[in-house]
């Protein structure tokens, strides 16, 4: 008698019925995550993928990167930086700073202009098109930090901020 061939693609690794088991997507309560959920590690990265997925979407029409955001508030707080700081503060090679640099520039929101006391460096600020579009991207930012104080308990935003803050130190060796 012959194999049915549905029946035949379900066998795996002589494993008959394996396939099968797996053959649709399981819903999310049904997938058994072992010891990752009690990982420390695994639940930041869980709620780094959830911010992200939301920043993007509420930075989408603005045309501004979560990374963008973060490179032009540390402008808008530090007038007269330059790249070379910026290097050390992201932890990034020269190059791909550069090209955040460069975009941001071709944008026009963003200056680059020759330190005056050391002509090797450029020192970096924003337009005035800088500045008005970090004011309605940040505007979007705190709206997505209010959303998130709403699942705290008084205390624990700053707690939470803390424990963060302490546990990037303990890498940042």
């Amino acid at each position: 008698m012959a194999a049915d061939p549905a029946s035949a693609r379900c066998v795996t690794a002589g494993q008959p019925g394996r396939a099968a088991r797996h053959r649709r997507p399981l819903a999310r309560a049904d997938v058994d995550f072992g010891r990752l959920p009690g990982y420390i590690g695994y639940q930041l990265r869980q709620a780094q993928s959830a911010v992200f997925r939301d920043l993007s979407r509420t930075l989408r029409e603005t045309g501004v990167s979560p990374g963008e955001f973060s490179l032009l508030t540390l402008l808008k707080a530090n007038p007269g930086i330059n790249s070379i700081t910026l290097t050390r503060i992201y932890q990034l090679d020269k190059a791909t700073l550069s090209l955040s640099i460069k975009g941001l520039g071709k944008r026009g929101l963003i200056s680059s202009t020759r330190n005056a006391q050391d002509r090797r460096y450029y020192e970096l600020e924003l337009t005035e098109k800088g500045r008005t579009l970090l004011l309605n991207v940040t505007r979007r930012i705190e709206r997505q930090e209010r959303a998130m104080d709403t699942v705290l308990k008084r205390g624990e935003r700053g707690m939470l901020l803390d424990l963060l803050q302490r546990i990037s130190r303990a890498f940042d060796q």
